[in-house]
Order: C-alpha cells, then sequence, then structure tokens
C-alpha cells in the first residue's frame, strides 16, 4: 500500500527511493509531456512567473525521476494522485468567462457551479492535507539516503538535491495558488450571491 505505516522508517528509505515501477515510470513520462504542454501554453499567454517555475520545476523532478531513475515510490502520488485536482481544473477552465468557450458558464451555470466546488475539495484533499504528508516522508528519504555512500547513491545525488529543491519550491507554490484559489472562489460567490443591495420602493 502506498501509505503504509512502514513507509516512514528508515530503514526502508533506500528501497523506497531506488525501486523502479513500471507503472511510476508511465505516470512520469505522461507528467513530462504535460508539463513540456503547459510551460509553452504559460510563456504564451504570458502567465506568470509563478507558472513557469512551477512546470520547470515538476518537469525537471519528473525528467530526473525517470532519468537516471529514483523516488517512483513518491512519483505516484505527485506526479500521479495529486493531479486528480488539475483533471478537475481543466474542465473547469472551459468555464472562465475570458479565456473559455463563448456561452458555457452561462449555459450551464450549475455545471459551473459543481466543478468548482469539486476542484476546492481535491484541491484541498491533494494538495493541502496529503502533500506536506507526502513531502515530509520524501525528504526524509532524501536526506538518509544522500547520507550513504554507494554508487548507486552517489550517481544521483546531484539529482536528489535537485528535486528536494524542486519539491520544497513547488510545496511553497502549493500555498500560493491555495491563497489565489480562496481570492477568485470569493469573487464567485459574490457575483453569484451580492451583498449590500437593498430594494426600493416607490413613494
Amino acid at each position: 500500500m502506498w501509505c503504509s505505516p512502514f513507509s516512514l522508517h528508515p530503514s526502508g528509505a533506500q528501497v523506497r527511493m531506488f525501486t523502479y515501477h513500471p507503472e511510476a515510470q508511465q505516470i512520469l513520462l505522461l507528467f513530462l509531456a504535460y508539463q513540456i504542454k503547459n510551460l509553452f501554453d504559460t510563456i504564451v499567454w504570458n502567465d506568470g512567473p509563478q507558472y513557469i517555475f512551477h512546470h520547470v520545476a515538476a518537469g525537471m523532478a519528473a525528467f530526473f525521476g525517470m532519468y537516471p531513475g529514483y523516488s517512483h515510490y513518491y512519483a505516484i502520488f505527485f506526479m500521479g494522485i495529486s493531479e486528480i485536482s488539475t483533471a478537475v481544473l481543466v474542465l473547469l477552465a472551459n468555464f472562465d468567462d475570458k479565456l473559455g468557450i463563448d456561452g458555457f458558464s452561462e449555459a450551464f451555470p450549475a455545471v459551473k457551479i459543481g466543478l468548482g466546488i469539486f476542484f476546492v475539495i481535491t484541491f484541498i484533499v491533494c494538495r493541502v492535507v496529503i502533500w506536506p504528508i507526502g513531502a515530509y516522508m520524501f525528504l526524509k528519504d532524501a536526506q538518509t539516503v544522500l547520507k550513504l555512500n554507494n554508487p548507486q547513491v552517489n550517481t544521483r545525488r546531484i539529482h536528489l538535491k535537485t528535486t528536494v529543491f524542486c519539491l520544497s519550491g513547488l510545496s511553497i507554490l502549493q500555498v500560493v495558488f491555495l491563497i489565489q484559489i480562496y481570492v477568485i472562489s470569493k469573487a464567485e460567490i459574490e457575483k453569484m450571491f451580492p451583498l449590500g443591495e437593498t430594494s426600493t420602493v416607490g413613494v
């Protein structure tokens, strides 16, 4: 099981970090392709430097996970399970007033609200609750194996340190994204249920 009690024990760090999982390799490949495509879109649409960092850091972590290869145990969550919220966001983007499909938001308001609520829930579960636990586990395992002196670690030492940096930066970005979600959600709620309006009765 991905999250077992044994998973926190230091004695299993090397097994978790260097065991090859073919399913994880496939997830990493698909994830890398998605990040390359997103990086292109981010530059074309000028989404901002935080998104460029996100796609570059995530893409580097995915590439190093395949070549030279490590952390497949964690790739299943970070490049797979945690992206459930992203899949919902891709659907929700179709309802965006500026960049979405014209008329979608007005034609299917209930679907937009439902996807919005589902996205917030999946983001909180995957990125706010589970993500810090997974990040802590990975960082502890990385710290443990980096103390070892063997060919398996030595040939991946720089890559592992780079992934630690990428994960740390991406973890900070989750907080930034959470704040953005709060601000956007608040604005959408106020748009649907405007406050301060008073009815006037003619005299």
